[in-house]
């Protein structure tokens, strides 16, 4: 099995839980959207970063054999499907574990809701 098949799993688990999570705390992909892809974007960024100098300085490197053969710089594709996964388990568990939705837009309220009498 490659790198590739076992990080395809990996993402499509990850998607499957964020979609539960999502449904199951009634948020809208639009709310989280631009705190999901901030998150995303610097998780990639990251990646890419800090990949290409452990593997450039020797701490590690691939079987060639087992990768796609696609490189950004020194790191290969696959491992860009790490930081895509995190950003949707983190937050995805979060949730389902009962944490706020911080990152979503604020829900309407009514006046019986704010626990003040009128």
């Amino acid at each position: 099995m490659s790198f590739a098949h076992l990080s395809l799993f990996f993402m499509l688990g990850s998607l499957a839980l964020f979609a539960v999570a999502l449904r199951v705390r009634r948020l809208g992909l639009r709310d989280i959207a631009p705190a999901a892809g901030l998150t995303l974007a610097v998780l990639l960024v990251l990646t890419a970063v800090f990949d290409n100098v452990m593997i450039g300085s020797g701490l590690f490197d691939y079987n060639s054999q087992t990768l796609l053969g696609i490189r950004v710089g020194l790191a290969p594709l696959e491992d860009f499907s790490y930081p895509f996964c995190a950003a949707l388990v983190v937050p995805a568990l979060w949730w389902l574990a009962g944490g706020s939705d911080s990152g979503a837009a604020p829900k309407p309220t009514s006046p019986h809701d704010s626990g003040k009498e009128g």
